[in-house]
């Protein structure tokens, strides 16, 4: 069974979907679930105590705070846990209401999308002592990516590249470490905490510039208006500058 884990405020007896609401005083109660897979740091990761941490899980518990000023329904957010190819799974079948794992856009996920939260890029990561140099020497290399990504397309790109999928990052890091494969096709954030915290390097040019965004499930606009108005007042505050710098990620580009 997948861990849950919740943010923020003490565990409510409502139900566990967002719109099921149960009486509390006067007081409607909502939960919001949240699919994530906690192998991308820094969004997500698991610590010691196997708790959900990084700058999603900060940013949820802002969301929190935001969504029960001066209103007369409490949200709790809860995070569920799970393979980051599963969570569009998991909200077209009504398990969890959306979802925040690192994801970019995609037009051929069938989901709603918020608004852009950070800023975010393809690159690719490898073993520090190889003599990869440039995009152009991946020809024909052995390439690791998370399956479902937008890594898993960028690859493609790649001209002759032999591609294996992994569901985990952190196989994929492992299996790179171990020499298995010649390079990793990671998110731009990821692939920086790797090479500051292990044996890795980087290329400098991305294979694909993108955006982070939160999912729904198509036509569930009422949770997606929701999270944009988080994420709408985020961006406005200055905790999200002090954690885009406490988490080594780019802010997101506005016109």
């Amino acid at each position: 069974m997948k861990k849950v884990v919740k943010v923020g405020m003490a565990c409510l007896l409502a139900a566990s979907m967002f719109g099921c609401s149960s009486s509390k005083g006067e007081e409607n109660t909502k939960v919001i679930t949240i699919g994530t897979s906690p192998d991308y740091a820094p969004y997500e990761s698991l610590d010691t105590d196997g708790n959900i941490v990084g700058f999603d899980a900060d940013m949820v518990a802002k969301f929190e705070e935001y969504l029960n000023e001066d209103s007369d329904v409490t949200y709790t957010l809860e995070f569920k846990q799970m393979d980051f190819d599963n969570i569009i799974t998991q909200i077209q079948g009504d398990q969890i209401d959306v979802g925040i794992s690192g994801f970019s856009y995609d037009p051929q996920r069938e989901v709603e999308w918020s608004e852009p939260y950070l800023g975010s890029s393809q690159v690719a990561v490898l073993p520090a002592d190889s003599d990869i140099k440039s995009l152009a020497d991946l020809e024909g290399k052995s390439v690791a990516v998370q399956t479902g990504s937008t890594g898993e397309k960028a690859a493609q790109e790649i001209k002759d590249a032999n591609i294996s999928g992994l569901k985990s990052v952190q196989d994929i890091m492992n299996a790179l470490a171990a020499h298995q494969y010649d390079a990793a096709i990671v998110d731009g954030g990821v692939a920086k905490n790797y090479v500051d915290n292990a044996d890795f390097i980087m290329l400098d040019e991305a294979l694909l510039d993108e955006q982070n965004f939160i999912i729904a499930k198509k036509g569930n606009t009422e949770i997606i208006d929701l999270m944009n108005k988080c994420i709408e007042k985020f961006l406005a505050s200055q905790d999200y500058q002090d954690l885009c710098s406490k988490y080594s990620l780019s802010p997101v580009v506005t016109e």
